[in-house]
């Protein structure tokens, strides 16, 4: 799964797992179309509860790739839970982004 994260005259797009970014030019974009996983009307609001750096490996070799030095992607673990449920319920979720310098 890639993530769009800005359009010029390429389709800028970064792998989520290895944080390794790809531009896609409008001749290959039109002849092997893609669709979007979701839109903005499928977006939830969600709460940051906590935030963590992530260790290891693995993921200090992902914070130190193309996108992570050019886009200032920084790959954490992120402790999240939907704002509806906030309050209501322990439902939480944790996951890895690519946003940890901007949270």
């Amino acid at each position: 799964m890639v993530m769009v994260y800005k359009i010029s005259t390429f389709v800028h797009i970064v792998d989520i797992l290895t944080m390794k970014t790809y531009e896609v030019d409008s001749v290959t974009y039109w002849k092997h179309e893609f669709t979007a996983l979701c839109s903005r009307d499928r977006l939830v609001e969600f709460v940051v509860i906590n935030i963590e750096n992530t260790t290891g490996n693995d993921y200090n070799s992902l914070n130190i790739s193309r996108a992570a030095k050019l886009h200032k992607f920084k790959m954490v673990q992120v402790e999240l839970a939907r704002m509806e449920d906030f309050g209501k319920n322990d439902t939480t979720f944790i996951v890895n982004t690519h946003l940890g310098d901007i949270l």
